[in-house]
């Protein structure tokens, strides 16, 4: 494939808007769908598609060779849902179009994850017209990462028999250190998504009759954040919250120092003015520690100019990301009875946990990662670094829960690669360093 070809294959897929977080697009998902199956097919791969009603199907795909018992065989994990590119007016390129911009991709997806499946294929395509792959790949492309892959194991599950003849897992799904440095992570941060509606009445009431007489249920959310987490300290005030929080060994510490960054460039990195940590630990907090963030507050009058109301309604969205030990359906509990306890009775509310996944950590004391930091230190002529993320995908501690194999989680996109934001990039040279890369490591 020629390099023109490989950017055309990218444009198409940046142009489908295959946002999993809202269902008027689950036409541009089956559009996805069939742009990687398409794909897959024409590699003579046998594809199969998993479907559950409106849910995001799974791809899996894999090469002809698969029963060749000599051959290693070498699973590949990718997810093709993307965020909504919302607010538009933020871009400065159009978020459905691939642009090459000052030696960067721009465009929604680029680096979470389309970049990725891009590489991969590309990759996987090269190698086998220059007859050089000796290795069975097996493809899993999943729709649903954005939205907490809620039915990934469920459908998994069903192709079992295939996805046990795997030896080694590569999600390329995360990205490096630094321009050339490239990382291997052993540990994810887990999660668990909540919302919470707050009702006090049937409508909303003049602020001045009755102030101070009635519940304001944003004050009453206000109050709520407030009490569960300290923004001083960082520490989350939940009873029993950190029952099973263990931290790092200090031989995990002198690891990961290795990958600590300072202020100023955390500040330049996320174009903030100002940042907060636990105390001591720096740019290692939003990494081995447990967290809490609001995601959205729905309600009232927000619209220019003033209306003084009590409004009858509130909602929040937030979310707590979990470290290793901590268990999603114990703090599920924990987080419901904390609510119930602190919230008037004489008020109706309902809190829903929308998402949930269990954290991520695994020994990289095996050859898979032994030969792919060789190769990739090789590509990218810089020391590899071991490293462990504050984000989350729960398809890696499925996988790796399910069928006990290694999993590597690598990828080559750049801290300033604006993921969720707009503005996502994927730095080119890194983009085709990449593409060499896998094909070393898949051969």
């Amino acid at each position: 494939m020629k390099k023109t070809e490989v950017i055309k294959k990218f444009s198409d897929l940046v142009k489908i808007k295959s946002v999993s977080t809202d269902k008027k697009y689950f036409g541009e998902i089956k559009k996805a769908v069939n742009f990687l199956s398409s794909w897959l097919k024409k590699l003579a791969f046998k594809v199969e598609i998993i479907e559950k009603n409106q849910v995001p199907p799974l791809i899996i795909a894999h090469s002809p060779f698969l029963n060749d018992k000599k051959r290693t065989t070498i699973g590949i994990y990718g997810h093709y849902d993307i965020q909504p590119a919302e607010p538009i007016s933020q871009w400065q390129t159009s978020p459905f179009e691939l642009t090459l911009k000052n030696g960067k991709f721009f465009g929604r997806g680029v680096a979470d994850n389309k970049g990725h499946i891009i590489q991969n294929l590309t990759a996987v395509t090269l190698l086998i017209k220059e007859k050089k792959l000796k290795n069975n790949i097996i493809f899993i492309l999943e729709g649903e990462e954005e939205t907490g892959s809620l039915h990934f194991e469920e459908m998994i599950k069903e192709a079992k028999d295939i996805l046990s003849k795997i030896d080694v897992f590569y999600l390329t799904d995360v990205g490096m250190h630094e321009k050339n440095i490239p990382q291997i992570f052993y540990g994810l941060r887990g999660i668990i998504y909540f919302q919470l509606k707050v009702e006090i009445g049937n409508n909303d009431l003049h602020s001045g009759v009755y102030g101070n007489r009635v519940y304001n249920p944003i004050n009453l959310l206000a109050s709520l954040i407030a009490k569960i987490k300290d923004v001083k300290t960082g520490k989350i005030r939940i009873p029993g919250f950190y029952k099973n929080f263990k931290k790092p060994s200090s031989n995990e510490l002198m690891i990961l120092k290795k990958t600590l960054k300072n202020d100023e460039e955390e500040k330049k990195e996320a174009k903030v003015f100002g940042l907060t940590e636990i105390k001591n630990y720096g740019s290692l907090s939003a990494k081995i520690f447990p967290s809490f963030d609001c995601h959205g507050i729905i309600s009232g009058y927000t619209d220019e100019g003033q209306k003084t109301i009590i409004p009858s309604k509130a909602a929040v969205k937030f979310s707590f990301r979990l470290v290793e030990y901590q268990n999603p359906d114990e703090i599920e509990k924990l987080v419901f009875d904390f609510v119930a306890k602190n919230l008037p009775k004489e008020v109706k509310w309902e809190l829903k946990c929308l998402s949930k996944s269990h954290p991520f950590y695994t020994e990289v004391k095996n050859r898979y990662v032994k030969e792919t930091a060789k190769i990739l230190e090789e590509i990218f002529g810089n020391k590899l670094l071991f490293d462990r993320s504050g984000g989350s995908i729960p398809a890696a501690e499925i996988l790796y829960r399910l069928f006990k194999k290694p999993i590597i989680l690598t990828g080559f996109t750049l801290p300033d690669d604006n993921i969720h934001a707009p503005n996502e990039n994927f730095d080119e040279d890194m983009f085709w360093k990449g593409i060499e890369a896998l094909k070393k490591i898949y051969t």
